[in-house]
C-alpha cells in the first residue's frame, strides 16, 4: 500500500518512520531542503538509546501527484486550510485520514468530497530533532474512527502488527476526539504557562486544583461526557508521560504559535454562543495568547 503523509513535523515523522516498515510511504512537506535531506538519509527514529532509519520518499506537497491509496494528513489545525484546497483536487476515492488535535476542523473536513473520511487521535510522545530525525519519548496508540465511508485501507493499519505503534478502531469520532480534546485541556496550556514537565501538574497542589475546574468546566459543555471520561484517566496520563513536556509548551519554549485556538479558543466560542461562563478556561486562553504573543516580538 501506498501511503502519503503530510507535514514534516514530529508526527509526521513519527509516522513515516514505523509505517516505512510495513509500507511504500511519501513524506509531503514544504521546504527543499528537508525533502533533500530525507531523500539523501531517510527517516530516523530514535528511542532511548536505539535508533533506526526508515528509507521513504519525500516530495514538495504542491507539486505531488497525490497518487495514494491512503493519504494522512499530520499538519497542524491552523496550517489545514491550503492542504484541504490541495485535498480537494485528488481523487475522492482516496481514503484521507486526519490527525489534528481539537474538534474544529472536522465541519471543514466534511466539506471535501472524498468518499471516506477518517479522524484519528495519536496518544504517542514525539519530539522533532531535525529535518530527518524524531524522538519517540511515549509509546501509546493511534486511535481511529470514521468521519463517513468505510475502507479496507485501514483494516491494513490495524492488522499490520508493528511493535510499538499499534492502531484501534473506535466506533464514534467525536467521542474519541473529545476524549483526546479533555486531555490536552487539562494538561497542554498549564504545563505551558508553568513551563513545568506533565508529571508535576498532579503532584503541584494547585496545578491539581486548576486541573479539576478545567474538568468542570468542560462537563458543562459537554455533559454528555461525564460517563464517558473520567478526571483519574487524565491524571493517570500525567503520570504516564511524566517526563514528556507537552507540545504547547515545547511550542512556547521555541517561540512559535501555539495551538491554543485549536485546544480552547474553539470551546471558548462555544461557551459564548451558548452563554457560559467558564472563567479558569477563558483566563489560561488569554495567558497562553499573550506568553505566545510575548515569545514572537510582541
Amino acid at each position: 500500500m501506498k501511503i502519503g503523509i503530510i507535514g514534516g513535523g514530529a508526527i509526521g515523522l513519527l509516522f513515516a518512520s514505523y509505517l516505512g516498515e510495513k509500507f511504500d510511504i511519501t513524506i509531503l512537506v514544504r521546504r527543499e531542503e528537508q525533502l533533500h535531506l530525507i531523500n539523501r538519509h531517510g527517516v530516523t527514529l530514535r528511542e532511548g538509546d536505539s535508533s533506526m532509519t526508515a528509507c521513504v520518499h519525500s516530495e514538495i506537497v504542491s507539486e505531488s501527484k497525490m497518487e495514494f491509496h491512503l493519504i494522512i494528513i499530520a499538519v497542524k489545525e491552523y496550517d489545514l486550510d491550503p492542504i484541504l484546497g490541495m485535498l480537494n483536487e485528488t481523487e475522492t476515492q482516496i481514503p484521507l485520514l486526519f490527525l489534528q488535535n481539537g474538534i474544529g476542523h472536522i465541519d471543514r473536513v466534511k466539506k471535501l468530497p472524498h468518499q471516506t473520511l477518517l479522524a484519528g487521535s495519536v496518544e504517542h510522545g514525539a519530539l522533532k530533532e531535525n529535518d530527518h530525525t524524531v524522538i519517540h519519548l511515549g509509546i501509546g496508540k493511534t486511535n481511529l474512527a470514521f468521519v463517513r465511508g468505510e475502507s479496507n485501507r485501514v483494516e491494513e493499519l490495524l492488522i499490520q502488527q508493528i511493535e510499538k505503534f499499534p492502531f484501534l478502531l473506535q466506533d464514534d469520532h467525536l467521542e474519541m476526539l473529545l476524549k483526546k480534546l479533555f486531555i490536552n485541556v487539562l494538561i497542554n496550556p498549564l504545563t505551558a504557562i508553568a513551563g513545568v514537565k506533565n508529571g508535576r501538574l498532579p503532584e503541584n497542589p494547585h496545578f491539581l486544583q486548576i486541573q479539576h475546574n478545567l474538568f468542570e468546566e468542560l462537563l458543562i459543555l459537554f455533559p454528555h461526557m461525564q460517563d464517558l471520561i473520567h478526571f483519574q484517566e487524565i491524571m493517570d496520563i500525567c503520570y504516564s508521560t511524566s517526563a514528556n513536556r507537552s507540545s504547547m509548551l515545547k511550542d512556547i519554549e521555541e517561540y512559535r504559535k501555539t495551538e491554543i485556538e485549536t485546544i480552547l479558543g474553539a470551546l471558548i466560542m462555544k461557551a459564548e454562543q451558548e452563554h457560559h461562563f467558564l472563567p479558569i478556561m477563558k483566563t489560561l486562553y488569554e495567558l497562553v495568547k499573550g506568553i505566545e504573543r510575548e515569545g514572537q516580538g510582541g
